[in-house]
């Protein structure tokens, strides 16, 4: 019997991976507070992402086994006026 159990983990490079090759020309759209929102297709994505992950491991010598985070300003909350 045939177990429904993935054989590879399911990560980030995995899903990146997927949507750029079974999805590539899909867009993707982001909206950063700007009058128009972002659009680039999964392909696109993919290879950005390829791209800096390239560039920590090449450039910076970021391993494997090493963690690396981002620090991303929310652009949808606005301040609002205490009254």
């Amino acid at each position: 019997m045939l177990s429904t159990m993935q054989d590879v983990p399911l990560t980030v490079t995995r899903l990146l991976l997927h949507g750029s090759t079974i999805h590539g020309t899909s867009q993707v759209t982001t909206w950063t507070g700007e009058a128009e929102p972002h659009r680039r297709s999964f392909a696109e994505i993919g290879a950005r992402t390829a791209q800096l992950a390239h560039a920590l491991h090449d450039d910076l010598g970021v391993r494997g086994d090493e963690r690396v985070a981002t620090l991303m300003c929310d652009t949808v909350c606005k301040t609002l006026p205490l009254t």
